[in-house]
């Protein structure tokens, strides 16, 4: 694989790191308010959630790391 298919491939997971989860996590949390699940279900869920948003954020951040070591690299094949 060469270095511009692998940042290509890194920077589509990231746009997903950045744009979509946290979308989907706000979907999700939207619709668990009209779920009709208990208060204690909700919560759970929504604590989970808020874990995956703050997980995701740091998956985001180690991307971005990897992205800028292979940019920065004169190694073209990996």
């Amino acid at each position: 694989m060469t270095k511009q298919e692998l940042l290509k491939l890194l920077q589509n997971a990231l746009k997903t790191e950045e744009i979509a989860m946290p979308l989907y996590t706000r979907h999700i949390d939207s619709t668990l308010f009209l779920s009709g699940f208990d208060p204690d279900a909700q919560k759970r869920m929504s604590g989970i959630l808020h874990t995956l948003n703050i997980e995701s954020t740091h998956h985001g951040m180690a991307l971005q790391w990897l992205i800028n070591k292979i940019q920065s690299e004169d190694k073209d094949v990996y």
